[in-house]
């Protein structure tokens, strides 16, 4: 599959596919999320069947679980269950990369489908 690229115009971000749903036949769906601007805290979200998984790669990622905030440096990954109250964003300058997985994959690649074109 070729790799596919979203940018969100708003915020300047980019979404890559790593692995898509079809791929993996549903088990897992993998993007890396490339944050170029500071960006404010969002509401809290529920996966209710899904386990997410984020790991990153540059910079700093920002995320509440469960009501507590964690401040994620590169190297770090945070495990969030299926079922947790929780939020991701980049309060970071300079910017960040992260890759995250959700499993199964269910509806995660359609969150940003409206924004992956092909590259």
């Amino acid at each position: 599959m070729a790799t596919q690229v979203s940018n969100r115009p708003a915020t300047q971000d980019r979404v890559i596919v790593l692995k898509s749903a079809e791929e993996t036949a549903g088990e897992f769906f993998r993007c890396e999320y490339i944050a170029r601007v500071v960006s404010t805290a969002p509401r809290d979200h529920i996966h209710t069947h899904q386990e997410e998984r984020l790991e990153v790669v540059e910079g700093t990622v920002r995320c509440r679980v469960a009501g507590k905030e964690y401040v994620l440096e590169r190297g770090r990954v945070m495990v969030i269950p299926a079922g947790t109250p929780h939020a991701v964003w980049n309060d970071d300058q300079r910017g960040s990369r992260s890759i995250s997985e959700y499993r199964p994959a269910m509806n995660a690649q359609a969150m940003f489908r409206g924004y992956i074109v092909e590259r």
